[in-house]
């Protein structure tokens, strides 16, 4: 979220204040993904529609059906990138997708991405039927705290105010890195202390994304590997 209103808001609470520098110590780096009204451009951010690929892409399937365009991220839009994700590059994401849904949110390749660092000889990928209209997004570099008791075991203070969190400070559904966000798990999604989130989204109803029934779905990625920028390797969950 915007780390001003986080920090006002660390400033003040009278619940959370007397625990300012805890909250400083855990709060973590993030990049807020907004909708914004206007046409996507080719190269520009944006869920759904059509993907920008190589000119050899061959569109991806699974073992009973095909892949969705999720969306793609222009790293070079993010003002202030932050550490570990690259300064420039394309990432364009696929969900696997089946009309009956049998795929698990939880299996191996759900989500399965392509980056890019030059993107000049990129081109437009044109689906015979696009199943979701583009949205543009916009990407803005915010500050995330876990909102979640299950994420931490040291809390100095009654977890059960960190129910109040998304409303207290405006929290925001969409956004990369941070820390996971769920509705209904009870417990740490993250796959291992070597892993971190890398995007966190909502079920949205005009992008047709439901996960886990109308809740989240939670992207992650091994540290070593985004720090090479090597997003080869994704591990998912929803809730």
């Amino acid at each position: 979220m915007n780390p001003k209103i986080l920090e006002d808001f660390i400033s003040t609470d009278e619940d959370f204040s007397p625990h300012k520098a805890y909250l400083d110590s855990i709060s973590k780096s993030s990049v807020d993904i907004l909708f914004s009204d206007g046409v996507a451009s080719g190269s520009g951010s944006r869920f759904g529609g059509n993907p920008l690929v190589a000119k050899d892409f061959v569109w991806p399937e699974h073992n009973v059906g095909e892949y969705r365009f999720l969306g793609q991220i222009n790293f070079s839009e993010i003002r202030d990138c932050p550490e570990p994700l690259p300064k420039s590059g394309l990432l364009s994401l696929f969900y696997a997708y089946d009309y009956d849904g049998e795929i698990f949110w939880g299996a191996e390749g759900y989500v399965i991405a392509y980056y890019y660092p030059d993107i000049n000889d990129l081109v437009m990928f044109e689906q015979a039927a696009v199943p979701q209209e583009a949205k543009v997004i916009r990407l803005e570099t915010g500050l995330e705290i876990p909102k979640h008791e299950e994420l931490r075991s040291d809390w100095p203070f009654d977890t059960n105010l960190l129910y109040e969190l998304p409303y207290l400070i405006g929290h925001r559904e969409n956004y990369m890195l941070g820390y996971p966000s769920f509705c209904s798990l009870a417990y740490d999604p993250t796959p291992g202390d070597e892993w971190l989130p890398l995007l966190t989204l909502a079920s949205h109803d005009g992008l047709g994304w439901c996960w886990h029934d109308g809740d989240k779905l939670m992207v992650f990625i091994e540290k070593e590997k985004l720090k090479n920028a090597d997003f080869s390797c994704l591990k998912t969950d929803a809730g």
